[in-house]
């Protein structure tokens, strides 16, 4: 423990990939909120200043939903999990989503099959 504390004025060595620094779920949720805001605003805004240089009254409506569509997609890129490799993975799942069963006269928790 004595090794992570850092020298007096020191700091603490950064950690070495990216990978290893797992997000908290606030650090998600804070980061999830400042997008879809952010969206809204700017692209708001931006039908705001159309809507007044042009005269019309209907862009802001389309800049909230577009900048809202747009804050979604990001969000959905950015947090949502990686999509698997095409091919037998860990499950060993057979067509249709069912499991292949273990070799007959295998112990389970529940006793023999």
């Amino acid at each position: 423990m004595a090794e992570d504390t850092p020298e007096p004025g020191g700091t603490r060595p950064r950690p070495e990939t990216a990978d290893a620094h797992q997000p908290s779920g606030s650090d998600v949720g804070w980061g999830i909120t400042g997008t879809l805001l952010s969206g809204i605003i700017v692209w708001g805004g931006a039908g705001l200043a159309l809507d007044r240089w042009l005269g019309t009254r209907f862009l802001v409506l389309v800049g909230l939903i577009l900048g809202l569509g747009v804050a979604i997609y990001l969000i959905v890129m950015k947090y949502a999990p990686p999509v698997p490799p095409h091919g037998g993975g860990a499950g060993h799942n057979r067509p249709g989503g069912r499991r292949s069963r273990p070799g007959t006269g295998t112990q389970t928790q529940k006793g023999q099959r």
